[in-house]
């Protein structure tokens, strides 16, 4: 019994001369080169066990010398099962020897487990993958070294065959011996019959050492590599500052990181994130690259959470595999979820919601309901904030998809079977027809904002803020009329309902141009979208160039979209009639149309075939030559907030403390005139003390009386010029009053005058009393 003595060589014929032996056990200790010359003389042998030692296989022949061998055990947990030991089944056949059951194969991975003695023949192939019970590199991690350090490498692998062969890469290129660089790649040595290893030395490193280095071990049919990386620092390296980074992945705090280092910092785990990174799992970083001049330059936060719930949930939906089965219950919590958009805080919330509006579009034509859900899902991304959208528009054009999305539903749900379809939602109505152009007599649509049964205000308010007077959860809905029929909007409004935006469409669009010709020669596809507001159309470049001419006006209407599917022609010969509804203040309006392709495919508003033919109260009607999205925009920034007229009086407090002020102002002068004589008080203090209740009074009366005189510019003018006189009048005085005591507290003492000393005459303060 010789198992648990880390025996690590038997010679040939060391148990020579036991020939009566009758069981070995040279289990559990260091064995890896096994020849037939170790076992002379054992010719009784029955039972061996070479289990729990350091081979990998064993070489044909091994058991020639034991004759009456019967019983047989190797397993190791380095064992591979290729064609390498075929001839052990042979041989274990037909010398009748027993393999045990505990023998079983590490290698490779499909044949993990499975006893040796049950395999078959065509089972033990020597095919690739290579797999290696040890393959390690020392060092195996990343290396920061200054340049000319002296660096060593080890690369240690499992000795399949007389192919295994070990070989060192760098930058794709075969690395060999360059003493000149002070590169030393040393032979292969291999030791214990079972492992191989070959050394790298780089002496001096360079900076062209800097990047990833392999090492390949490979034989007659496979290879596996490992790789380790070399940063290589000049002796003067700069620093990245320490920094703080909050992204929608979390809040990173980068630590000063010196200049070619790669920082990582593990990933922020949420309360409310399924996903784990446990039971073995690698965990997930962030990494940010400092740059060789001491600068912070790439970084990959992908493999970490987000940190709000929202995103993760609205990327959870768009992970999902959609289908015919599964499309409209997806689209139903998708709905629900969405209803919520006024929380989303994140662009990538919207980002994930056009894409995910891109996968439902396919569905339109196949279930019904698709495009119901389609139209309330972007009515509901109205509700995020404008700042939001915009970003999500700059990132990834997301609200152009989603516009894009909607415009598309028509064209495929409309049929010979659908001739008419109408959508409705809080903030987008649709409506669409198969129409004939060949009888086509016109046709005006006028979108409608139901107005709260328990609502007195007025239907059409001065300011035109239908918008956020009424209901906002009372939904948009179009009414549709054929025939030539004066599509404004001044008289369409109802006592249940305000109209905010009407589209005419007049007969001759079809009569007076022969280019039109339909796909089937008999129909074409009408329709007409409405947007409540123009957050779906934010302008993210410069505005100089487009319909606002650098003015950075703001829409101020609803957005109307119409077209014609299904018909070739060009630009129309009877104009198109919009009459837009304004839900706020402005000034200097513009018509205009949403051109998808300005601004690299960003889009802007663009004025080209737009013009406004009239404009009364808050109600604006544009014309325009072809279709697109419509909107008027106007300049919000210089339209104050407050009402135009602030009215004729202020508020009576101010009133009441200016009379009081006033009357203690002059009951100071007035005592001071009446009893001047018995207050002792010098003339300098006199002037000073009349000339700031003067003014202080001055300016309180004037600010209280004509403040709000703004009908008339010159009046208004007057008490500017008044206001600015008293006020700085007033702080002159404060400040003479100031100096006179000053230098009262201050004064020393004079000297007794000489009869020789002649005396000065009294200085003025001022020469004039009242400035």
């Amino acid at each position: 019994d010789l198992k648990n003595n880390l025996i690590s060589t038997i010679e040939p014929g060391a148990f020579y001369g036991l020939s009566e032996l009758k069981r070995l056990d040279l289990s559990n200790n260091r064995i890896g080169c096994l020849t037939p010359e170790m076992f002379v003389g054992l010719n009784n042998l029955h039972k061996l066990n070479l289990s729990g030692n350091i081979f990998s296989s064993l070489m044909n022949g091994l058991f020639s010398e034991l004759l009456a061998l019967k019983a047989l055990h190797f397993n190791t947990d380095s064992l591979i099962c290729d064609c390498n030991l075929r001839w052990v089944l042979q041989w274990a056949r037909n010398a009748s020897v027993r393999i045990a059951e505990e023998t079983v194969c590490a290698y490779p991975s499909a044949l993990h487990g499975l006893s040796l003695y049950n395999l078959k023949e065509n089972q033990l192939i020597c095919a690739g993958p290579l797999e290696l019970p040890l393959f390690e590199l020392i060092p195996s991690q990343r290396q920061v070294v200054f340049h000319g350090d002296r660096l060593p490498f080890q690369c240690t692998a499992t000795y399949v065959d007389n192919t295994t062969q070990v070989h060192w890469y760098h930058a794709g290129r075969r690395v060999e011996t360059d003493e000149e660089s002070g590169v030393f790649v040393e032979d292969s040595i291999i030791h214990d019959c079972c492992l191989i290893t070959r050394e790298l030395i780089l002496s001096s490193i360079d900076i062209d050492a800097t990047g990833d280095w392999e090492c390949l071990v490979k034989n007659s049919y496979g290879n596996s590599t490992k790789q380790v990386e070399i940063v290589v620092l000049e002796t003067a390296a700069p620093y990245c500052p320490a920094e703080r980074i909050i992204n929608n992945k979390g809040d990173f705090r980068w630590p000063k990181t010196l200049a070619g280092i790669t920082a990582y910092q593990p990933c922020l785990q949420y309360s409310f994130n399924s996903v784990g990174f446990h039971n073995g799992a690698e965990e997930a970083k962030a990494w940010r690259k400092c740059n060789r001049t001491g600068r912070w330059d790439e970084e990959n936060y992908s493999e970490c959470p987000y940190s709000q719930e929202i995103t993760q949930v609205l990327h959870a939906f768009s992970q999902m595999h959609i289908n015919l089965t599964t499309v409209l219950e997806f689209s139903r919590q998708l709905t629900a979820y969405t209803r919520g958009a006024s929380l989303f805080a994140d662009k990538m919330d919207v980002i994930y919601l056009a894409y995910i509006m891109e996968k439902l579009i396919v569905f339109v034509d196949e279930v019904e309901d698709i495009g119901d859900a389609l139209i309330e899902i972007a009515s509901n991304m109205m509700l995020v904030d404008d700042h939001m959208l915009w970003m999500a528009q700059k990132e990834d054009k997301a609200c152009t998809r989603i516009v894009r999305c909607v415009e598309q539903i028509a064209s495929q749900v409309l049929t010979s079977k659908t001739q008419v379809i109408s959508k409705v939602s809080r903030n987008i109505a649709l409506e669409a027809f198969m129409i004939k152009p060949s009888s086509f007599t016109g046709m005006t649509c006028t979108a409608y904002q139901k107005i709260s049964a328990n609502s007195d205000k007025s239907v059409t308010p001065d300011l035109g803020r239908w918008e956020t007077n009424h209901n906002p959860d009372l939904y948009l809905n179009f009414k549709c009329n054929t025939g030539n029929l004066d599509g404004s909007l001044v008289n369409s409004s109802t006592r249940n309902a305000v109209a905010v935006a009407s589209v005419h469409l007049p007969q001759s669009v079809f009569s007076q141009s022969s280019a039109w010709q339909s796909v089937d020669n008999s129909t074409c596809k009408l329709q007409f979208i409405v947007f409540r507001n123009g957050k779906l159309f934010p302008s993210t470049g410069n505005s100089s160039n487009l319909a606002d001419d650098g003015k950075r006006r703001t829409v101020a209407t609803p957005a109307v979209f119409a077209k014609i599917d299904g018909c070739s022609f060009g630009n129309l010969t009877s104009p198109l009639t919009i009459g837009l509804r304004h839900f706020a203040r402005g000034i200097d309006p513009i018509a205009a149309f949403w051109d998808f392709d300005l601004l690299d495919g960003h889009g802007g508003w663009w004025g080209e075939g737009c013009h406004i033919i009239s404009s009364a109260g808050n109600i604006t009607t544009i014309q325009s030559t072809h279709f697109s999205n419509f909107a008027v925009l106007m300049d919000f920034k210089t339209v104050l907030s407050f009402p135009q007229y602030p009215g004729e009086f202020l508020h009576p407090v101010v009133y009441a403390c200016t009379a009081v002020m006033l009357l203690c102002l002059f009951a100071s002068i007035i005592t001071y005139i009446v009893h001047h004589s018995t207050i002792r008080i010098s003339r300098k203090g006199w002037h000073m003390l009349l000339n700031f209740c003067f003014h202080t009074a001055l300016t309180f009366a004037v600010f209280a009386g004509g403040i709000n005189r703004i009908k008339y510019p010159i009046i208004c003018q007057a008490v500017g010029i008044v206001l600015h006189y008293s006020t700085l009048s007033t702080m002159l005085w404060i400040g003479v009053t100031a100096r006179n005591i000053y230098k009262q507290v201050t004064k020393k003492p004079q000297p007794c005058q000489n009869s020789d000393q002649p005396s000065y005459p009294k200085q003025p303060l001022l020469r004039y009393g009242i400035l």
